[in-house]
Formats: structure tokens, C-alpha cells, sequence
């Protein structure tokens, strides 16, 4: 009887490396002799260095597969060797019986059993070993021990574009190869030049200095290879080609110089062959989402390690200068910027909205596919008018030529995809490249005036942005929003830029129930009467409910993940590597975009769900606060709480300290304070005096500081920080001009008037004149 499965996808294969050929000597021997003479007979100038790289590897690929089948070939001889002297002397021991053919067949078959046992035993051995090494450790390991179920990458069924339901698998990736095909390719042609030209000149105002320019277009250097070598993690799938990071860790000191070479040749006129820019999309469902929907699918591009390699190289080089290209209002991928300062900026805003009535719109908007529609003359353009150079730009360039994707759906491979426009998701340099790109729009929405945002006294506040999590705050909604939506349709000509509507959370805040009834009847936005969704955060009109929408609802995810983790098989100090590694990430990211008052009963109830956890609801062997130590103390460095949530909220005391602000935040905070924000740690009236009105992040940090101020010893007192100016316990110093002298800073310290705690003289405090009759008093009040 024969069985047929109507619509089983052949089976498809990605050459990839085997590693463990990597580990033998011997075969590292031959690998490196194979490229030295693979390069040594090629390079003759007569091909392009990019070629010349790329052909090595169709060389070595052959090698490698070479040396594998003969390492296969070699145990499956010896096995066929054994096997027919097996038979031989089993033939002739049923013939003529003797001990001497019965010996040597049982040592025949011992040699042969020993043979087909030794890889098993080899692979029990390193399995062995991994669960030892890594079982109760933070890693992979433990992470998919952890998961409730395996998330299956198979696509049953997919939802056409008439409507209808397929089960086919030729049917499924068809479609999702019409889908992404559409995606690639909005446009036929780039947009127009003056277009394009026209946009930017109203948009950017920045560019970088010609000496920044300059060390950005030097060539590649071999430290860098090494350093961007060394930042890429192992155990990452590869690209198309198949070789992986350890294929170039092994042999950089062969490779290195010719790598570099390939890099370093691209110019307006050579870019790098099509196979090196050709990757494998692998769709990943998108959780919460309909999975018919092709559009539910996150596309992670799987592309070669050497041109990861080149674009962690650029990243790095552009990186430093990333923060005078980015205005403060974009906080994605900028280093030294973070989600924080966007959620601490929005809770200000609501706070400012509801305690001065103000009206003010929030609105979350949600970007639709904003990597994969990027276009690439508009990116280009964009940075040649930042002053990018010549080399920079042949380099992004030549990522972007006419690269080729191939999808991989259920096992199988489409058909080549032409990629025309969109940053691949994979790529180390693609977040920077879009923010680039998001930039000028960001900074449109900032100029324009019908966009009425919240005078502050640094800064209008009117946009904020994660990436293409755009945040759009305007107190003037029924003028401010058309012109929004204008300024996205005239980004969208040069950019493909798109938003969802329909998905666009929006909340109004202390606005007239005429207008708030007016302006939901001409934009169809996703409108809440509680709370929107930004930055992972529920951020509601009422921020009394901060801690229900936010905190409540992660401890009770808390609680059910300790109780489905709680198997025997894991050890206390898995259990202890289980908090730290799947546990504490999530409190310490809401602890630091979310800095508000929380009651000790929470860390009560986390400390006992912990212990339970750690102890397997058994009687606990230890306490809970020697558990918490640090190891070289003798503890176990289990995560306290309580002492992140602490560290969180003291974090923001540096961010007040510097002088002029250097978070948009700042500045609103300071709105609320009697005393200058970066002398507040260190006044010594009460918390109610320095801010009167209840504050939602301004009050805990105070409450706190001074709690844990003395009881850590983390300043002495009075500290050489103590205000002399703007301290409401010196009331001389509220006067204005108080020993007229110059100081770092907003306010005039005990520090600067001192040394080692002795009051300097009053003719050193102003060497370059006589003092005045007033200041000789003034200095008598403070002496």
C-alpha cells in the first residue's frame, strides 16, 4: 500500500556550515592552506576586488562540503570494511568452527560497535555537558526551557487577496510572494530630484563638519574588523551563503586583508557582486495578530556575515556623531537616549494638561510596515545633504543595489524577490539609517506652525519618537491635525511613508466635549476614554491610574509565569537565573520609564512570590536577604527589587544635575519646582516645600533620595553640593546677585566657597575688584 500526501513542499536546502569542522586542527590546517592558495593564484588584478571576494567563497564552500563528504565517507569506508570482514569470518566460523575465527569476529564486531557508538556517545557527551555548563544559567538553553509552547514557524492556511482561505503551500507562498513583491516595489521610478530637493530644504538645518566627514570616508581599518567581529554575537543563522561568524573569527588573520580590500574598493563605479546582496526572509507571526493576514508576518532578513560585518562597521563610525545629527526628540537607536525620556516627557505633559487645564490632544501613531517602505533615493539624498561624503555614500549605496531576497515559508523557497526599497530588518545599520530618513519629517512637524504643541520654556513640544513610534502632542487639535496629515502626505511623496489610522490611538485630555465630539467625527483615529498605548506603557488622562494600568497588570503576568515555570527538573539556582534572566528585565524597564510611587505591600508580595518560587513553595533554607547579597559577599546576587525600583529613581538625579539640560524633560519638571532642579537633591526644607503641587515622578524621587541618602551613605551632610543661592533655609541668598561672583552651574555652591570646609576669604571669592560694602555684608551673613 502506498500513502501520498497531496501537498507535502519538497524539501529545500541552504548549504551552512558545519562548525564542527572548525574544531579539528588538521582541517583548520587545510582550510587556511586552501584560502592562502585560492587567493595567492587569483589575485592578479585582473577581477574587481568585491569579485574576487565573493568568488573565495563559492571556492571554499566547495572545500568545506569536499572535506565533510570525506569525513563522512571515511567512517561510512571503515563501516563497510568491517562489515564485510564481519561476514567473511562469519562465514567461516559456521564452516570451521575455532576460537580463533570466533575471537576475531567478536573483536570485529566490538571494533564496529564501538564505531557506531562513538558518535552517539560524543553527542550524549557535549549534551551532556551544555545542560551542565548552561541548564540553570541565563542563556538560550534556559530561556526555551522556559517557553509555555513551541511558537511554530509552519504556516497552515493564509488568506488570500480575493478573500478566500488556501491550505496549499505552493497557494501560501505565492501569495506572500505578491504581498512582499508589492511591498519591495512601490515605485517604479525614485521620486523626482527637485522634488526631494524641494522637502529637505525646508526640513534639514544640520550637517556635519568636514573633518567629521572626512574620518567618516577613511578607509576600513583592520582594528575595526576586529572590533565589529567581536561586538557580532555567534549561533546566529547565516545568510544565502552559508558561512557563518565563526567561519571569520577562525581564519580573520587569511581572510582579514581581503575582506577589508573588498570594503574598501567600493566606489560610484564597483559595488559588490548580486549574489553578496541577495537574503533569506524568514516571516515570523507577529503576537495578538491575525495570522491569515500577510501582513501580520515580521520579515527578518537573514543576510551575509561579510556584509553584517561592513554594515556594524558603518554603525560604529556613525554612532559618535548621531546625537548632533538627531534632534533630542527622537530617542531611538541615538546612543546615550532612551525610552525613558520619551514616557518621562509624556507624563509631564498629562500632569501639566490636567493640573493647569490646558487641552491637549495625545495621539500615538502607528506606522504600517515604516522599515520596509523606505526609499532609497530619498535616503540618499538625505545623507548628502547631512555632508556625508563620497565614499560613505558609494558604501550605503552598494548595500542598496538591486538587492535580492528569497522568502522561506514552511520549509520552502520562493522565487528571487527584487528589492527596491525598505531597511532590512537584520541589519545593524538599518535603525540608523531610518531614523535618518524620519528625521526631516520630525523636524517639519517642529517648524510648522499650524502644529500648535506645548510652549515650554526650552522647547515646543509638539512630536516624539522611539523610531517610527511617533508620538504627536497638540493642544490646538482642529487646526493642528489637518496640517499633520498634510505634512505626512507630503512626506509620503518622497518617502513611502504610511500610517495606519484607523490604528492610531488618540486620547484627549481636559477638551471641551464640543470639540472632542467635533474633531472624532472628522478623523477617524482609534479614539480611548482611558488610556493609549505607547512605548509597551498604558498612558491614561488620569495618572492616578499609572499604577493599575501598568503595574498591577504585570505582577499578576508575573505570578502565572512563576507558576507555570515551576517544574522539578529545575534547580534553586535555575530558579534564581530564571528571575534575573526572564523577570527582572521586565520590572527594570518599568521602573525607569515609569519612576512613580509604589507601595511596599508590592515588593512584599514580589518578595513572596519569589521565595515560593525559588524555594519550590518549600520551607526556605536561606533568608531572603542573604539570597540577595553579592556573590563576593557570599549571597547569590538574587535581583532585589526593591532596591532596582530605588536605583531607577535615583538614575534621574543625574539627569537634573547637568547644566544646561540635556533631557527635553527636564525643563517640565522643572515647572513644578521652587528651587533650581539640579540643586533640589541637595536642599534640606521639606520635599512639600520645594514642590508644592503632588507630582507623579518629582515627589517618590525626593521621598526616596532622602531616605536612602543617609542609609546607604551616598552623600555626607551637609553635602559641598549645598545651595548657598536658591536655598529657602538662607534667605540672603534668594537675593539677586548675591556675592557677585562667577560659578559653574544654576546656583551658587558651599562648595565653590570653600576649601577643605574653611570659608575662603572674601578677597579671593572676587580677586578682580575691590569688594563692595554690600558684598563685605553679605559675605559677613554667610560667613
Amino acid at each position: 500500500m502506498d500513502l501520498e500526501v497531496p501537498d507535502l513542499p519538497p524539501r529545500q536546502y541552504q548549504w551552512r556550515l558545519n562548525e564542527s569542522l572548525l574544531k579539528d586542527v588538521v582541517h583548520r590546517e587545510y582550510l587556511t592552506e586552501a584560502i592562502t592558495h585560492y587567493f595567492d593564484e587569483n589575485d592578479n588584478g585582473e577581477v574587481t576586488d568585491p569579485l574576487l571576494w565573493e568568488a573565495h567563497k563559492s571556492v571554499l564552500r566547495g572545500q568545506l562540503i569536499q572535506l565533510g563528504a570525506r569525513c563522512k565517507r571515511d567512517r561510512g569506508d571503515k563501516i563497510q570494511s568491517l562489515l564485510a570482514d564481519i561476514q567473511t569470518f562469519e562465514t567461516l566460523h559456521k564452516t570451521t568452527p575455532s576460537a580463533e575465527h570466533y575471537s576475531a569476529l567478536s573483536s570485529l564486531r566490538s571494533e564496529l560497535r564501538e564505531l557506531l557508538h562513538q558518535h552517539a556517545r560524543r553527542s550524549l557527551l557535549l549534551t551532556k555537558r551544555s545542560y551542565y555548563l548552561h541548564g540553570n544559567k541565563c542563556g538560550k538553553l534556559l530561556a526555551r526551557a522556559l517557553r509555555q509552547k513551541y511558537q511554530s514557524t509552519y504556516i497552515p492556511k493564509l488568506r488570500r487577496s480575493d478573500g478566500s482561505v488556501t491550505h496549499l503551500n505552493d497557494e501560501i507562498i505565492a501569495e506572500f510572494h505578491t504581498y512582499y513583491h508589492s511591498l519591495y516595489n512601490l515605485r517604479d521610478s525614485p521620486p523626482p530630484a527637485k522634488l526631494m530637493a524641494d522637502y529637505l530644504a525646508k526640513a534639514l538645518d544640520v550637517t556635519i563638519s568636514p573633518d567629521q566627514a572626512e574620518a567618516l570616508d577613511v578607509p576600513f581599518t583592520s582594528g575595526e574588523l576586529a572590533e565589529a567581529l567581536k561586538a557580532t554575537p555567534t549561533g546566529k543563522s547565516p545568510g544565502p551563503d552559508g558561512f557563518s561568524i565563526g567561519y571569520y573569527r577562525t581564519f580573520l588573520k587569511s581572510l582579514g586583508p581581503y575582506l577589508l580590500r573588498s570594503f574598501n574598493a567600493i566606489d560610484e563605479g564597483t559595488s559588490f557582486p548580486a549574489e553578496a546582496l541577495r537574503a533569506t526572509i524568514s516571516l515570523i507571526p507577529k503576537p495578538g495578530k491575525d495570522p491569515l493576514s500577510c501582513s501580520n508576518y515580521r520579515p527578518i532578513s537573514l543576510i551575509n556575515n561579510d556584509i553584517k560585518l561592513m554594515a556594524k562597521m558603518l554603525a560604529r563610525r556613525l554612532n559618535p556623531i548621531l546625537p548632533s545629527l538627531i534632534h533630542p526628540d527622537q530617542v531611538g537607536f541615538v546612543p546615550l537616549r532612551g525610552a525613558r525620556d520619551n514616557t518621562l516627557r509624556a507624563i509631564n505633559l498629562l500632569h501639566i494638561s490636567r493640573v493647569s487645564s490646558i487641552p491637549m490632544l495625545f495621539l500615538s501613531v502607528d506606522a504600517e510596515k515604516a522599515f520596509d517602505r523606505v526609499d532609497w533615493s530619498f535616503l540618499i539624498t538625505v545623507l548628502a545633504k547631512l555632508g556625508l561624503g563620497p565614499r560613505w555614500l558609494a558604501w550605503v549605496s552598494a548595500l542598496y543595489s538591486n538587492p535580492t531576497a528569497l522568502l522561506r515559508v514552511n520549509g520552502s523557497l520562493s522565487g528571487p524577490l527584487s528589492v527596491r526599497n525598505g531597511t532590512r530588518q537584520g541589519c545593524p545599520l538599518s535603525p540608523i539609517l531610518f531614523i535618518i530618513t524620519l528625521e526631516p519629517f520630525l523636524q517639519r512637524l517642529r517648524d510648522n506652525e499650524c502644529i500648535r504643541g506645548y510652549n515650554g520654556p526650552l522647547h515646543e513640544y509638539k512630536v516624539s519618537a522611539f523610531a517610527d513610534d511617533v508620538l504627536l502632542t497638540i493642544i490646538d487639535p482642529l487646526q493642528s491635525l489637518p496640517a499633520f496629515l498634510r505634512e505626512v502626505h507630503l512626506y509620503a511623496a518622497v518617502s513611502n511613508f504610511k500610517i495606519n489610522t484607523t490604528k492610531c490611538e488618540a486620547i484627549g485630555v481636559d477638551i471641551p466635549d464640543a470639540t472632542r465630539l467635533q474633531i472624532r467625527s472628522l478623523f477617524p483615529f482609534s479614539w480611548q476614554s482611558e488610556a493609549i498605548t505607547y512605548l509597551g506603557l498604558r498612558l491614561p488622562s488620569d495618572l492616578t491610574l499609572l499604577y493599575t494600568l501598568n503595574y498591577e497588570p504585570l505582577l499578576h503576568r508575573v505570578r502565572s509565569d512563576l507558576q507555570a515555570w515551576d517544574r522539578p527538573h529545575f534547580s534553586w539556582f535555575g530558579r534564581i537565573n530564571i528571575i534575573k534572566m526572564s523577570i527582572l528585565p521586565k520590572f527594570l524597564y518599568l521602573f525607569q520609564t515609569l519612576p512613580i510611587h509604589v507601595t511596599p505591600s508590592f515588593f512584599n508580595t514580589l518578595r513572596s512570590l519569589f521565595g515560593k518560587f525559588i524555594w519550590a513553595d518549600k520551607r526556605p533554607r536561606l533568608a531572603f536577604r542573604l539570597l540577595t547579597r553579592p556573590k563576593h559577599r557570599g549571597g547569590l546576587s538574587t535581583p532585589h527589587m526593591e532596591y532596582y525600583y530605588v536605583a531607577a529613581l535615583l538614575l534621574r538625579l543625574s539627569d537634573w544635575s547637568m547644566s544646561p539640560p540635556h533631557k527635553l524633560w527636564v525643563p517640565l519638571e522643572q515647572k513644578f519646582l521652587q528651587v533650581p532642579i539640579a540643586s533640589t537633591p541637595w536642599q534640606t526644607v521639606s520635599h512639600t516645600t520645594i514642590c508644592p503641587t503632588p507630582h507623579p515622578t518629582i515627589s517618590p524621587t525626593l521621598r526616596l533620595w532622602r531616605r536612602y541618602r543617609h542609609r546607604l551613605d551616598l552623600s555626607p551632610l551637609p553635602s559641598p553640593l549645598t545651595p548657598i543661592t536658591s536655598n529657602p533655609d538662607f534667605l540672603p541668598g534668594r537675593q539677586p546677585s548675591f556675592l557677585d561672583i562667577d560659578y559653574d552651574g544654576p546656583y551658587l555652591t558651599i562648595q565653590t566657597c570653600t576649601v577643605e570646609g574653611t570659608l575662603l576669604p572674601l578677597e579671593q571669592l572676587v580677586p578682580q575688584r575691590i569688594p563692595s560694602p554690600m558684598e563685605a555684608y553679605r559675605y559677613l551673613q554667610l560667613k
